[in-house]
């Protein structure tokens, strides 16, 4: 996991600095045709697999070379049928969002990826079994290097959208080349239907949800698109995209912490206990960290990404609150996934969404482009309540668990609305000094909460983090050889 955690960090570093450079040479328009172009394709990453290497990966046995075999071509016949259907529509898409001509070839490139994805599939699954973790981490770092480096080349060029494009194709065809050098698996077997017919109920209900929540994604290019214009998709995904540098850890912790809760189904008390304590230290670091971010978010965006960003900078606030809780909300999906509840998953993705399509296309018609971020981060204190409500139930050991995650979203959210609020009255003009008092109060009424009883204490909860990190280190020196004297 430290090998993951450490490539995560690389790649964001890495993404931060593609930002940086790209947020100068392209426009909002630039992403937003990028966004509905790389939509239309994109949900043909979760048509392709149905969930069928995630119930390979929770059988109790080491998968087979014909059921690995049967998976793998199963994605590839799917994804053919994906990539034919994307590309005969994609005529359509360009003329109903007025995205011009050249956005039809851009749709056909991006279908194509999808054969870089569904190919990685059982040899990324091979080496995760395998715990090889650390060529897993080159992989993606080197992915991630020549996504980089191809998208700002082609963007300094003077290429526009296409430098987006573009550096997704070479970001799939170096990370499968790198995924399939390092596994040790190779399609060698027999195709059996019967193993098809095995893993399909529970690989079904395992990718609804992900597919649901992609498709409720697609409000975004779909719904803002149609009513406000390709450059205010632009300003939505960009900052999206900036604010969900704060989800790092999501996909590592996800990654890692699905096949622990399935292994730890036979003990509910150790279970509890071990997602009850990752809940804690997650949370707890989060909203040390994010709030504080947030507040200095009219200074950061302008001053790092230049002044044709700043109409963003209040959907980045919003979307930075938002992703706190769907990291939150990951970890206990991935608990409720492992306790064999996908389809109760599936309902609370599936309300949520139609929520997001009714609620939020009525917002967004009533109030544009300011009304998103509020629904997004209200719909999504939403589903981090039902989601615990449903994980608590898993077994007697998780009472309580409601409580211990949504207490802390709410009481610090709070103390974060009235500092920001208090700020804005107190220094109206120069955002420096605003974000200086508002981030002060913040602390300061975080501090005066540590003495409300029956509230969780989040610095408590940071010493307890902090003393981990030591043991850990200790526990490291200890272990290590020391040489000879």
């Amino acid at each position: 996991m430290v090998v993951l955690i450490a490539r995560t960090l690389a790649s964001q570093g890495l993404r931060v600095v593609s930002a940086l450079a790209l947020s100068r040479m392209l426009f909002p328009a630039d992403y937003g045709l990028f966004g509905i172009v790389a939509y239309a394709a994109s949900l043909g990453v979760f048509l392709g697999d149905l969930g069928l290497s995630a119930a390979l990966v929770r059988q109790p046995h080491e998968p087979t070379r014909d059921e690995t075999f049967t998976i793998f071509w199963c994605h590839q016949a799917l994804t053919a049928l994906i990539v034919a259907a994307v590309c005969a529509l994609a005529p359509r898409l360009t003329e109903g969002y007025a995205l011009g001509t050249e956005a039809v070839p851009m749709v056909w490139v991006m279908a194509l990826t999808l054969f870089l994805s569904s190919l990685r599939v059982i040899p990324l699954m091979a080496l995760e079994r395998a715990l090889a973790f650390p060529a897993i981490a080159r992989a993606e770092l080197v992915e991630n290097v020549a996504q980089v480096a191809c998208t700002i080349g082609l963007a300094a060029l003077g290429c526009g959208a296409w430098a987006l494009v573009m550096g997704s194709v070479v970001r799939g065809v170096v990370g499968l080349g790198c995924i399939w050098w390092a596994s040790p698996w190779r399609p060698v077997g027999a195709f059996r239907l019967d193993v098809l017919r095995r893993l399909v109920g529970f690989g079904l209900a395992f990718q609804l949800p992900p597919l649901v929540a992609a498709l409720v994604a697609g409000w975004v290019p779909l719904m803002v698109g149609a009513v406000l214009g390709k450059e205010a998709v632009g300003l939505v995904n960009w900052a999206w995209a900036l604010a969900s540098t704060s989800m790092i850890l999501s996909a590592v912790l996800n990654r890692v912490a699905f096949p622990a809760y399935c292994r730890l189904q036979e003990d509910p008390v150790g279970f509890a206990a071990y997602l009850k304590t990752s809940l804690r230290r997650l949370s707890a670091g989060l909203l040390a960290a994010i709030p504080l971010g947030v507040l200095g978010m009219p200074v950061l965006v302008p001053l790092f990404f230049g002044a044709r960003w700043a109409p963003a900078v209040p959907l980045v606030q919003w979307f930075c609150l938002e992703c706190l809780v769907v990291t939150l909300t990951g970890l206990l999906a991935t608990a409720q996934n492992a306790g064999g509840r996908p389809w109760e998953r599936l309902v609370v993705v599936v309300g949520v969404g139609a929520a997001k399509w009714g609620l939020g296309t009525w917002v967004l018609y009533r109030f544009g482009l300011e009304g998103i971020g509020p629904v997004g981060l209200g719909l999504a204190l939403v589903e981090i309540w039902v989601t615990a409500w449903r994980v608590s139930r898993l077994n007697p050991a998780l009472r309580g668990l409601v409580f211990q995650v949504v207490e802390p979203l709410l009481s610090v959210g709070a103390l974060l609305g009235v500092a920001s609020g208090i700020a804005r009255m107190l220094v109206p003009e120069d955002a420096w000094l605003r974000w200086g008092a508002g981030g002060a109060l913040f602390l300061l009424l975080v501090l005066a909460r540590e003495w409300i009883p029956g509230l969780r204490s989040l610095l408590g909860e940071l010493r307890d983090i902090l003393a981990f990190v030591r043991e850990r280190r200790a526990a490291r020196a200890t272990a290590s050889p020391h040489p000879a004297s």
